[in-house]
């Protein structure tokens, strides 16, 4: 994926992405899409980048569908970015908002799809997988977001769209530290986290 002088690149996806940015004057947050907007303005000196935020925290797929044209279509960007799945998982185990629709694994891997079809006007588009940041893979949250994952691949092959693949990524990390020194709930990011989101975002530019 190659970005060019000029791009936008939009980020979608949940709190994950959303990382507290109504709270930060330029609306970036405080996670991953800082951290990639930074290393762009910081080693692409010459070159000018419009980059938004465009998670919302909370939001399923069905929620981020309902307003990807007006958040994501509506700026006519050239790259996109999408990290949705976790909340769809994560409402299979807690019960506070029994009105928030749950997402079964074949509703979710639906709606990715028609996600895929939204974001072709852009001329990238990548999916991230949702993660669990567990060293138990029989735990049963991991084993769910896992399948999820795994829809989320099988769409995206359908289409020939790019994926990363997030879980492997923190994997990899947990061989030395446990998914707990990221984060207490073991999914949102925080500074560690997000570093190592935006390596895979930046890496992602290169290729």
């Amino acid at each position: 994926m190659k970005i060019k002088d000029g791009d936008i690149i939009v980020f979608a996806g949940d709190s994950t992405t959303d990382a507290d940015k109504n709270a930060t004057g330029d609306g970036l947050g405080n996670g991953y899409v800082k951290l990639v907007r930074d290393a762009l303005f910081a080693f692409r000196p010459s070159e000018n980048f419009r980059v938004v935020n465009a998670g919302v925290s909370g939001n399923t797929t069905l929620h981020l569908l309902k307003r990807w044209e007006k958040d994501v279509s509506s700026l006519k960007p050239d790259i996109v970015f999408c990290m949705i799945g976790i909340n769809d998982v994560w409402r299979h185990f807690d019960y506070l908002d029994p009105l928030d629709k749950r997402i079964s694994e074949e509703e979710y891997a639906e709606n990715i799809g028609k996600i895929c079809d939204l974001a072709e006007g852009a001329r990238e588009f990548c999916l991230m997988t949702p993660y669990y940041m567990e060293r138990n893979r029989t735990d049963e949250m991991r084993v769910l977001t896992e399948k999820y994952a795994a829809r989320m691949k099988e769409a995206a092959k359908d289409r020939g769209i790019k994926v990363i693949d997030l879980q492997k990524v923190f994997d990899e990390y947990m061989q030395g530290r446990p998914g707990q020194s990221v984060s207490w709930d073991r999914v949102h990011p925080g500074s560690v986290g997000s570093m190592l989101i935006a390596r895979e975002v930046l890496r992602e530019f290169e290729r």
